[in-house]
């Protein structure tokens, strides 16, 4: 396996790069970006992060995942056909929607919107730990997605969502991938 290079900037999307690399284990170069003095400069910092693997370089978070998870962590994806697939390909990708809610907070309809996926993802939580009955790879997208709305809206209202977060943040890797950001992470 060729190493891995992140190009990461803290507290943005590529925090869960960052984190899924620590829950593999797998040896990666960092390379830390400038860190964004605000939640907008988080969403959309000046750079855009990036992983490089050999001669490929990616730039979509969800991208990096899929392709990390299929070569690297194979234990922590659905592969096709395999039972869940739909499902991890499902909120893989929703918590970039989920993102996408927060970083238009200020358009008209957002905070429903925003609310109403919130909403969605409560109520497929309820009564499990992790999005698909155990950590995957899609928990380090949406895990992050959900910190990032907690920053913009009260989570209170949502305590299968505070659970979640919760059990997110306990993880090692969790802890590994935001260490020096300084967010609170209790």
């Amino acid at each position: 396996m060729t190493m891995l290079t992140l190009w990461h900037a803290p507290l943005s999307r590529s925090t869960r790069v960052r984190w899924l690399l620590e829950e593999i284990g797998c040896p990666y170069r960092l390379i830390v970006l400038d860190e964004p003095e605000t939640l907008d400069a988080a969403l959309h910092p000046p750079r855009p992060p990036a992983l490089r693997d050999g001669e490929v370089t990616m730039h979509e978070t969800g991208a990096m995942t899929e392709w990390l998870c299929e070569t690297r962590a194979r234990h922590l994806w659905r592969a096709p056909g395999a039972p869940g697939r739909i499902g991890w390909l499902d909120w893989l990708h929703f918590a970039e929607t989920l993102v996408q809610h927060v970083a238009r907070r200020a358009e008209s309809g957002a905070t429903e919107r925003l609310t109403a996926a919130l909403g969605i993802l409560s109520e497929w939580l309820d009564g499990t730990d992790w999005l698909l009955s155990e950590f995957s790879g899609a928990d380090c997208q949406l895990g992050y997605s959900v910190w990032i709305a907690g920053q913009v809206t009260c989570l209170d209202d949502y305590p299968v969502l505070t659970s979640y977060l919760a059990r997110c943040m306990e993880r090692p890797s969790f802890q590994s991938a935001w260490g020096e950001s300084g967010i609170r992470l209790g």
